[in-house]
């Protein structure tokens, strides 16, 4: 054989961020001047620096060849332990190259980042919250995660309270805050606490937030309820008014006037959106006075109306798809027009990602699903009103564009719509 190798450490203990080196032995075992290559084998390629790369060596020559491993303090390389080997290639007898193998263990080093959304939630019994918290280490670890307010007037549920961190991903934790005690009226209540993240062998990282929480009745009820008392009131003086008007005669009753005929012809359609929009009520009346001598026919039409109409788009959307939001649309059937008013967003599986509103490729509103999670709402509804209601022509579209970007399982928003059936004009 032209050449032999001999690697003076067989393992290599390494720190990520830092380096460690060890030292080949070459000799040139053939009778003529050689030329050899020196080249690492394995998955240590990317950090590992060979010097020299190459050597002309005399007969009986030898040369110390020195590697130099540097793993780069990330995610990307793993602890634990990494085979190599160093090919030494001979120029003048290429079969005779040698091949030294050795391994380079690499310690394990923890990283953490975390983050909250949202950093303030609302609500009467409770609020939602979602902590987002990044593995940069080099091996699976798993984290604490616990919850405290200064004053001690929260309650928290956390699930999963220890999480398992892969390394290089996120894992995400549901954060429920609940009062201790409710109050019936009065204004918002801002009650801080703080989320802490406690990773093996480091210091703990702490993120603060915020639970508003808002009197179990509303304050537009008191509103709502003296409206309707004004507006009984108001009526009560109406139909007083009216009452006081009626005429009164003081030369005695008047004479009796002839009896007239009276033929009332009504037709309606039902509102439903199967039936035509045009099927209106309508209202044919004829009189005949007897004063006039003679039937005098008159025919008043009274004007279409809107129907309700209700439709539903149920979303399954997938995480990691690419080329943009997953689409789910609605299509107005043929022969109807409908004028879109609002429409009720649920998000009842806490999904992570956004959702947009379109009528064809108009968009009408965009949504964080997280946002929709958040808010305190029987089902985890939110009502969006549109501020100028599009009108859909038959055939046209009315789509829900939904991003995932939950983990693992499809998110599934669903939106309940509001619109009127508009009559042809």
């Amino acid at each position: 054989m032209a050449v032999s190798a001999m690697l003076r450490s067989t393992t290599v203990t390494v720190a990520p961020g830092a380096s460690a080196r060890c030292h080949v032995l070459i000799r040139n075992n053939a009778a003529v001047v050689d030329q050899f290559v020196f080249a690492v084998v394995g998955d240590v390629v990317d950090w590992t620096e060979v010097k020299p790369a190459r050597a002309n060596l005399m007969p009986n020559q030898e040369i110390t060849v020195e590697l130099t491993f540097s793993p780069p303090k990330s995610y990307e390389v793993l602890a634990g332990e990494h085979p190599f080997a160093l090919k030494v290639s001979s120029r003048e007898d290429p079969n005779g190259s040698v091949v030294q193998e050795g391994l380079v263990t690499v310690t394990k080093f923890v990283s953490v980042e975390a983050d909250i959304v949202p950093k303030t939630s609302s609500g009467r019994r409770k609020g939602r919250h979602t902590l987002a918290v990044d593995n940069l280490g080099n091996y699976t670890y798993p984290v604490d995660v616990l919850a405290s307010d200064p004053d001690n007037k929260l309650t928290f549920k956390i699930k999963p309270r220890t999480p398992q961190l892969t390394p290089g991903t996120a894992t995400f934790v549901k954060i429920v805050a609940r009062p201790k005690k409710y109050f019936w009226r009065g204004q918002d209540r801002e009650l801080p606490f703080v989320a802490k993240v406690l990773p093996p062998g480091g210091a703990p990282i702490e993120l603060e937030a915020t639970l508003v929480q808002m009197p179990l009745i509303p304050r537009r009820l008191f509103w709502l309820f003296a409206m309707l008392l004004a507006l009984l009131f108001f009526l009560f003086l109406l139909i007083t008014l009216l009452l006081r008007q009626r005429p009164v005669s003081i030369a005695g009753p008047a004479p009796s006037a002839p009896t007239s005929t009276t033929r009332t012809v009504t037709s309606a359609s039902p509102t439903s959106p199967a039936l035509s929009s045009s099927a209106a009520n309508s209202r044919v009346t004829s009189s005949r006075s007897a004063a006039g001598g003679g039937g005098g026919a008159r025919r008043s039409n009274t004007p279409a109306t809107t129907v309700p109409v209700q439709f539903v788009i149920q979303a399954t959307a997938y995480p990691g798809v690419a080329g943009g939001p997953q689409l789910f649309s609605f299509v107005v059937p043929e022969e109807r027009v409908y004028r879109v008013t609002s429409v009720v967003l649920r998000n009842t599986q806490h999904d992570v990602g956004d959702l947009e509103i379109r009528h064809n490729d108009k968009v009408l509103g965009r949504f964080s699903l997280a946002a929709i999670d958040a808010r305190e709402r029987p089902d985890d509804e939110l009502t969006f009103r549109f501020p100028e209601p599009p009108e859909v022509p038959a055939g046209e579209l009315v789509t829900m564009a939904v991003t995932c970007n939950n983990p693992e399982n499809p998110c599934t928003p669903s939106g309940t719509f509001a619109a009127v059936l508009v009559p042809p004009e």
